[in-house]
Parts: structure tokens; sequence; C-alpha cells
């Protein structure tokens, strides 16, 4: 009897070891795909670039990392409707979100924001096993989206740390503005250090394909904006060539740590940034003080004029 119970708990290891290594595999499999479109050589507004806007322009921009993870995003039903309340106050035009991986938590956001808020249109852009965590959400209508999956990425295999598997890259959104014209919004989420040396090469190789994104898929006519967590600062060299590739202005009247709202620069216009904002707050969730999430978002108002 004893030596028949060995036998199937044998059995039943080796059927359970098969299987996680078909999951694995079906997984690793999965890991090229990309759910928004990349070829943004069939943009219609690359082919026909939208008129150049003749009138100053005020928008309200966001970038925030919202901390929508699996395992260690704690709170997270109570910090999407906080998030969403905030934003309701601060009511901005376009929203780049990031780490907005769980579909439940995302859906719930999604839906605060349309009861909320004038950010009634959303996109979110799936890659990967776990998508991208990039979202955009707009006051106004997305008249296109694009998708650049970054080639140089930490190992999938490396699993515990996600970054492997999520599929990061940035995400364009071209976004009607009231008056006329378009604007081009970029969003992206970098890798993130862990503690390890070379994915801050990741990170650089990353920074060099978002400047080549945003240098070839912007339409040259309207005013663009880079946002995002690029989990790099000021003085670090993935930062200081990305800033010197496509000679970047900070559109942020105070310092950030790894989470940026750039201006791209082009000569029909400069911009004048007249406030920004740091989204740190707490709020109560069943008598403990929670943050909206690990870390600050930004909202700055930023005035367009066309030169």
């Amino acid at each position: 009897m004893l030596k028949l119970l060995l036998v199937r708990g044998a059995l039943l290891f080796g059927l359970l070891v098969v299987m996680t290594l078909l999951f694995f595999g079906w997984r690793l499999a999965r890991n090229g795909w990309v759910g928004v479109d990349t070829d943004f050589g069939k943009s219609a507004l690359l082919k026909t670039p939208p008129a150049a806007l003749t009138e100053p322009v005020e928008v309200r921009l966001v970038t925030f990392n919202i901390q929508a993870l699996w395992v260690v995003g704690r709170d997270r039903p109570a910090r999407m409707r906080a998030i969403a309340g905030r934003l309701a106050e601060l009511d901005p035009d376009v929203v780049g979100f990031q780490e907005a991986f769980v579909p439940a938590d995302r859906e719930l956001l999604v839906s605060e924001l349309k009861r909320l808020t004038r950010l009634q249109h959303h996109q979110y852009y799936p890659s990967a096993n776990v998508g991208s965590g990039v979202m955009i959400s707009s006051a106004w209508p997305l008249e296109e989206v694009w998708f650049h999956r970054y080639a140089a990425h930490a190992p999938a295999y490396r699993f515990w740390e996600g970054d492997g598997l999520a599929g990061k890259g940035i995400g364009l959104a071209r976004i009607a503005l009231p008056g006329g014209g378009v604007m081009d919004f970029f969003n992206t989420h970098a890798q993130a250090g862990y503690g390890n040396p070379a994915y801050k090469l990741v990170r650089a190789e990353q920074m060099r394909e978002a400047a080549a994104f945003i240098r070839e898929a912007g339409t040259g006519t309207g005013p663009a904006f880079f946002v995002g967590d690029m989990n790099c600062r000021a003085g670090e060299p993935e930062y200081d060539r990305l800033v010197e590739e496509l000679s970047l202005e900070r559109a942020m009247a105070i310092p950030s740590r790894i989470d940026h709202i750039f201006w791209v620069p082009q000569p029909r216009y400069r911009i004048e940034t007249l406030e920004t904002v740091t989204l740190d707050d707490k709020f109560t969730e069943k008598g403990r003080q929670v943050q909206l999430s690990d870390h600050p978002g930004y909202f700055s108002r930023v005035r367009i004029i066309p030169n």
C-alpha cells in the first residue's frame, strides 16, 4: 500500500511539474503579444497633419502611477475611488496613468472617472502577459491611438519582478482639442531598478526607443507632451540623454523625482507652466490612513502659445 501511495504521489508531482512548465511556456510564448496597433505609419494624421494652432490654448495634464498591482497594491478599490475623487477636484483635461494593471481596478477607476469628471475617453494599452499598465484618459475625443512596445526589457523569467512580463512601452493618443487642432500625448512606464545595475542599461535603451518613437510618430504640427514614470531623475544618464535627444522642456513648476511631465518643443509654439500640484494625498479607509499610491502624481496647468 505504501509503495502504491508513493507511486501515485510521484505521478501527481510529475503531472504538476509538467502542467507548471506548460503554463509558463504558454505565458512566455504570449509575451510578445501587443493589443494596440503599432504601425503608426498608417496614421491618417501623420500622412495629412492637422492644422497648427493659431490661438493660445490652456491644457490641464496629469501623470500618475496608481499602483494597481496584484499582491503589493493594497486597498486598491478604495484607492481607485479616492484617485477619481481627487482628479474630480483638479479637473484635468488629460491623464497619463501607469501601473493600471488589474482589470477590475481599471474598470472601477474608469467608471468613477466617467461618473465624477469630464474624463469620458479612455484607452488602455494591452501588451504581453499582464499588460503595459499604461492608460490615457481624456476629456476630449481620442482621434488615434498607437503603441510602441520596448524591445529592451528585463528577462520574462524574472517573474517576481514583473517588468519582463508587463510588455512595457510608450502609448500615444492623438487628442482633438476643443477649439480645433490635435495634441499628441505620449505616456510611458520605464524599467524599474530593483537594485540591479544592468537595468540602468535597459532603461537607457528604452528612453532611446521612446525618443525615436516621439520623433517619428508625432504630427509635427500639433502640440505634444510626454509624461510618465520614467524611473530616472535629472542627473542620471538615461534621463539626461532623453532630454538632450528631444530638447525636452519640463512642464512642471516644481521638482519631481522619477515621474515627469515634459513639453516636446517645436518651432510653432512655446509654453508657460502656470501651476503644478503634487497628488500625494491620504484618506481614511476603515480607520486607517491610506495614501493614494506609492508614487506622487503630478498635475500641471500649461498654456500653449503659437509663435
